[in-house]
């Protein structure tokens, strides 16, 4: 059976950007095209065709923000990070040298360039490199409380917790 991992929350500004782009960018659309439809430079088809491009575009933004989980089954270890999932067992891990971190004091480890990910200011899921040019996986969301985990593939897994050294423990625990 899976044991849920306990995520920290999205902070403030990943939940502001989707307040803004799901609510306030659609609404402002939404006045500009009845606007546009009202003058008749738009037939209200287009205008129902420009709303229907703009809902599946917050829809495909907005929704992959939640979908963040990470579990443990005493062999392997998944996570789910927007549109992004990875599992490995536990042993691919380098437990010794794996620490929880806060990310603004071990800068080397901070996530830079997005090679394959979801980055907003706050939170980034799926495939990064590190400022020390390493590759990683993350799913960030409180840099100050980070389980950094050295993977067998050279990657680095950057999983934000609420308690990352008592989730450390565990799993040094069941490699045994």
């Amino acid at each position: 059976m899976d044991r849920r991992l306990a995520l920290t929350p999205l902070g403030k500004a990943p939940v502001l950007f989707a307040i803004g782009f799901g609510a306030v960018l659609p609404l402002v659309i939404a006045v500009v095209v009845i606007l546009q439809v009202r003058s008749e430079a738009l037939s209200p088809a287009f205008m129902l065709l420009i709303q229907g491009v703009v809902a599946v575009s917050v829809l495909a933004v907005v929704l992959p923000m939640w979908r963040r989980e990470a579990s443990f089954d005493g062999r392997r270890l998944r996570v789910k990070a927007t549109f992004y999932t990875r599992e490995a067992p536990l042993a691919d891990f380098d437990l010794a040298a794996a620490r929880a971190v806060d990310l603004r004091e071990h800068t080397e480890l901070q996530p830079r360039l997005k090679t394959n990910g979801f980055a907003l200011p706050g939170f980034q899921a799926g495939h990064f490199r590190l400022r020390d040019r390493r590759k990683a996986f993350c799913l960030v969301t409180d840099p100050s409380k980070v389980l950094a985990l050295p993977h067998a593939d050279g990657r680095v897994w950057l999983l934000s917790l609420e308690h990352p050294q008592a989730v450390l423990d565990i799993l040094r625990r069941a490699a045994g």
